[in-house]
């Protein structure tokens, strides 16, 4: 038993001027651009902050919005991100509330060396004028200075 094609042989070229002949429409400007900007709007996000994490990176805290600190030493972390070395934070309790400061990755293998439980001292300080991520620029503890950044502040 032989099936038979259930759909029309396709035939090219076309026959002209038939109903089954499919015309695509016209493209819609307004819906393109509405469709390329999510893709644009996340390309700019990425693009500036990536450029505001570089400039933080690279430059030195500023001296007029240094703040002091002193609590306990709860310990070191890093969040891996991108080909760097990541962003390295030191942590304390400061009245009973957990705080991060940033650090660069080569001073991190300098505080390694701190004892937890124990209180410090710590002035930091913002590297971009109004932003909320301080970078610690001195660390005592006991009598013992592990960080002193006072000669590269802005």
């Amino acid at each position: 038993m032989i099936k038979k094609a259930r759909k029309k042989r396709y035939e090219w070229p076309p026959p002209e001027g038939t109903e089954d002949v499919y015309v695509p429409r016209a493209r819609n400007p307004i819906h393109s651009i509405l469709t390329a900007l999510p893709v644009i709007m996340l390309v700019v996000g990425l693009y500036l902050y990536y450029q505001g994490e570089s400039e933080q990176s690279d430059s030195a805290p500023i001296r007029a919005e240094s703040v002091n600190a002193e609590g306990i030493f709860t310990g070191l972390s890093v969040i891996k991100s991108g080909s760097s070395g990541g962003r390295h934070y030191l942590w304390f309790d400061q009245n009973g509330k957990s705080r991060g400061v940033r650090i660069q990755p080569a001073e991190a293998a300098i505080l390694q060396s701190l004892s937890r439980g124990e209180p410090l001292r710590i002035s930091m300080a913002p590297s971009v004028a109004g932003s909320r991520t301080f970078w610690a620029w001195y660390v005592e503890q006991g009598d013992v200075v592990f960080l002193d950044g006072s000669d590269k502040l802005q």
